[in-house]
């Protein structure tokens, strides 16, 4: 700064004897470019064009432990069971629950054995007690299932549960996980997270979750806590495929909402780079592709919705094979009807 004042001054000297406009001129032109370049020889910051940030405009995370591209078809399944319970489970709530029929339980496995999927996401399933039941009727189906998993949470008897052939090589899941906007409350259901491993070294990332229901008398506050629990997986779900981009994900779900509800825009938009997800359009045989008959009402819902991240999206290519299984069984098992597709 001392040698530019001094070339100030020494500039301003001139201009009692000199041509006024141009020395000004020259004195505007110098100021512009010491201060678009620096001081030569002067000391303390380097000039602006040499400086050199050591952090990227967009942090990119690590690449780890490249996992094999896409290979044989793994087939999923997503089922909301409805109220899959059974005599002697301990509750986790207040409220008594009804066991489940026999014969809507048979029909359960009946429609699981139709699709025959190597993995099965539940909804609405009892807990372990619930599971094992429905394990051991698989088997006189044929179906083994070695590996599985159940989430329950204190407070809500309705669990989400996961059925795999393969291993289970990371549970990450969640019950107690706190609610975006909340000091207190948590998500009714908590996120399932488990990540399966194949044989020929492929991973696969699933997590189900299950939203606040539409039945209650003040469905403006039902709605406000879907929005809330979707912002919150969204969080969820961002924070963790940044620690592992390269892992394909499945999300599964009872959304008790459709797609081109709000709560369902925020898992589609995400909620930072690269969080975003695409929802599968799965139909049935007739082409229709609701997944919930409400009886009351007289209403069809397609609540029971899978989305992929960019991953999964892009091995499972443009057209990916998907439906929504409606053998005569499924009026008698559920509610709901389920969706399966097939992962590469």
């Amino acid at each position: 700064m001392k040698e530019l004042s001094k070339r100030l001054r020494n500039l301003f000297a001139l201009c009692a004897r000199a041509d006024c406009a141009l020395i000004l001129l020259t004195v505007l032109l110098s100021v512009l470019l010491m201060l678009r370049f620096g001081v030569p020889g002067a000391g303390g910051s380097p000039a602006i064009e040499n400086v050199v940030s050591s952090e990227p405009a967009v942090s990119e995370p690590a690449q780890l432990d490249p996992l094999p591209p896409a290979g044989p078809p793994l087939r999923f399944m997503m089922y909301n069971v409805h109220n899959y319970f059974v005599p002697g489970e301990k509750s986790r709530s207040r409220y008594v629950n009804r066991a489940k029929s026999v014969k809507a339980r048979n029909a359960v496995a009946d429609v699981i054995a139709e699709v025959a999927p190597e993995v099965v996401g539940l909804i609405e399933i009892g807990g372990e007690k619930a599971l094992e039941d429905l394990c051991e009727r698989l088997r006189e189906r044929g179906l083994e299932y070695p590996y599985t998993y159940v989430l329950e949470r204190r407070g809500e008897d309705r669990a989400l549960a996961l059925l795999s052939v393969h291993p289970i090589v990371s549970n990450d899941s969640v019950a107690d996980v706190g609610l975006f906007g909340s000091q207190k409350r948590k998500m009714l259901r908590g996120i399932l997270d488990v990540t399966i491993g194949l044989e020929d070294g492929r991973r696969f990332r699933i997590v189900g979750a299950h939203l606040k229901s539409r039945v209650g008398t003040d469905a403006a506050a039902a709605d406000s806590l879907r929005r809330r629990e979707a912002r919150t997986l969204a969080m969820y779900l961002h924070e963790q495929q940044q620690r592992t981009p390269h892992v394909p994900v499945l999300v599964y779900g009872d959304w008790n909402d459709g797609p081109g509800d709000a709560s369902l825009s925020v898992l589609v938009r995400g909620v930072g780079l690269r969080s975003g997800l695409t929802r599968l359009n799965p139909q049935d045989s007739q082409g229709n592709c609701w997944t919930l008959y409400f009886e009351d009402g007289r209403e069809y819902f397609t609540f029971d919705q899978v989305f992929v991240n960019s991953v999964l999206k892009q091995r499972m290519g443009r057209r990916p094979k998907c439906g929504i299984a409606d053998s005569s069984a499924t009026a008698t098992a559920s509610d709901h009807r389920p969706v399966w597709c097939e992962l590469r």
